[in-house]
């Protein structure tokens, strides 16, 4: 669901590790390059594993980025062997509840990253797909150690409120009140002006533009004196990324960092 493409390289250095209390299971990517290095935190989508955007990783290495790929809550090596799954609990609800799960570990994936040798503390992004690109809005406005955010397919919390995802029931009046305090437009002046990357396809039939456009609209004040380090790229396509979509990303946000 991720990517429409196989890659065609791989990064020179690929690490398991694992961190963080609940011994997290990720990807640590190392470039050719040595001494100071931006960084990228990269989050995957739900139903998905923290290999999947690889391909982002492998491209970032290229332009000197280090980069970690965690798997989210519940997703790839931490698929709980018995009890609730998103793939047995087809509901906005537990969506929500995996995404509030994945952002509270995305706090600890950013500390891990950047106690990696020669990882410059003030060239670390946050990029993400889908539920990962949500998860990445929020931890992008929220927490100040994020020098720059790419979503792609994402949506500020509250526009996803009202989609009923696989046809089920809307969310719980708790996760609808997370959802509400942590809306990324709303917060989208904390982030401001860090380069701020949206990409969207104008089909997607999972995840509406419309948050994505609500993002860039409330966005655009703050970025008043640095146009540049604002973006929106629309594909025609539904919901996933593409091979070219990444190397649009990466082309414009390398220049900030490199």
């Amino acid at each position: 669901m991720a990517t429409d493409f196989i890659p065609h390289t791989a990064a020179e250095t690929v690490e398991r590790i694992t961190f963080g209390a609940a011994a997290i299971p990720a990807l640590l990517v190392r470039p050719h390059a040595t001494g100071p290095r931006p960084a990228a935190l990269i989050q995957h989508g739900y139903g998905a594993e923290k290999a999947d955007l690889l391909p982002l990783a492998s491209m970032l290495a290229a332009h000197g980025f280090v980069s970690l790929l965690p798997d989210a809550w519940g997703h790839g090596e931490r698929f709980p062997a018995s009890g609730p799954n998103w793939m047995n609990q087809l509901s906005a609800d537990y969506f929500l509840t995996v995404l509030r799960h994945t952002v509270g570990d995305l706090g600890e994936a950013l500390t891990t990253l950047l106690a990696q040798p020669n990882v410059r503390a003030e060239a670390t992004i946050i990029a993400g797909f889908s539920m990962g690109a949500m998860a990445a809005m929020v931890v992008g406005t929220e927490d100040p150690r994020v020098a720059g955010l790419v979503s792609a397919a994402g949506s500020p919390l509250p526009d996803m409120v009202g989609v009923s995802l696989f046809g089920s029931a809307a969310p719980s009046a708790e996760n609808i009140a997370w959802a509400s305090q942590h809306d990324a437009a709303t917060n989208v002046g904390r982030l401001a002006p860090k380069p701020l990357l949206l990409q969207h396809g104008d089909i997607d039939d999972m995840v509406p533009q419309r948050g994505t456009q609500r993002m860039y609209e409330d966005a655009r004040p703050f970025y008043t004196t640095h146009p540049e380090r604002l973006a929106l790229q629309t594909y025609h396509h539904s919901h996933l990324v593409t091979e070219q979509q990444l190397r649009d990303a990466v082309e414009w946000l390398a220049p900030f960092f490199s």
